[in-house]
């Protein structure tokens, strides 16, 4: 597929899926948990598919099952008591993973654990920031970081495209460039434009949680690259029309909203 052929693929697959994704962010509730619990469950789901094609011999149906359950749990009660819940997903995976031998038993249990932590835990960082906020100013708070992830990654694309020379992290990711970073950054700034939507933040405020949102998400992309890199892998499974798999799309997501609602309880804590 030509250039232009897989960068129009992108446009019209981004026509469909960021206005249903901004419609089922601005509703809350169970629209949210629907949306979260997709990008978990298809996340975890290629995640144990990279770790097998690897060699690896994960438990991907009970890890699924966590990293949804986890999902869930976050959306019902929140962070209360999430060390019981994370201490007995532990437990559990030792437990199952002695089913099938001592021989490559450490594997199993941590890539099994790892990717409820890494999707199940990370994934579900919109449920918690929603509940944080509460349901009135979640809509355009979750609207503006999935924007600004969004625009961080057209920004780096096409700054680093046009002027990008010098190489970010090439032994991770060959394509990343000073350039693109550095647009990708300024990028993401964009939704400050929804700062009269978002009372609960001033301008400032809101500039820094966007300043780091878009750093987490770049940092995030490299995170993934770097574990298929690792894996021998260049694409998670295909879902997407021109974007790849959810891991592929949503690398950024699993950085971001988690680094979102750790500032946003920092911030509540300092006030």
């Amino acid at each position: 597929m030509g250039a232009r052929s897989e960068l129009a693929l992108r446009v019209t697959s981004a026509c469909v899926f960021v206005p249903a994704i901004f419609a089922l962010s601005w509703t809350g509730g169970k629209a949210l948990l629907a949306l979260v619990l997709a990008i978990v469950g298809r996340g975890s789901w290629e995640f144990y598919r990279l770790a097998a094609g690897a060699g690896h011999r994960p438990l991907a149906g009970l890890g699924t099952a966590l990293a949804l359950g986890l999902s869930l749990y976050l959306y019902l009660k929140g962070p209360v008591h999430l060390e019981l819940v994370l201490s007995g997903s532990l437990l559990l995976c030792l437990l199952a993973a002695l089913r099938q031998g001592v021989e490559g038993y450490s594997g199993r249990v941590w890539w099994t654990l790892g990717g409820v932590l890494y999707t199940g835990l990370l994934g579900s960082a919109p449920l918690l920031i929603s509940r944080r906020v509460g349901p009135e100013e979640a809509g355009w708070l979750l609207i503006a970081l999935f924007g600004c992830i969004w625009l961080t990654d057209s920004a780096a694309y096409f700054c680093g495209r046009f002027w990008g020379r010098r190489k970010l992290a090439s032994s991770i990711s060959p394509a990343k460039t000073v350039a693109g970073f550095v647009g990708g950054t300024f990028g993401g700034l964009v939704p400050l434009v929804l700062s009269p939507c978002i009372p609960l933040l001033s301008l400032g405020q809101l500039a820094c949680l966007l300043v780091l949102v878009s750093l987490g998400g770049q940092g995030g992309d490299l995170v993934e690259s770097a574990l298929k890199r690792d894996l021998g892998v260049k694409d998670a499974p295909a879902l997407i029309p021109g974007h790849g798999g959810v891991l592929d799309r949503f690398d950024s997501y699993l950085f971001s909203f988690p680094i979102a609602y750790i500032y946003l309880e920092l911030l509540a804590a300092a006030c």
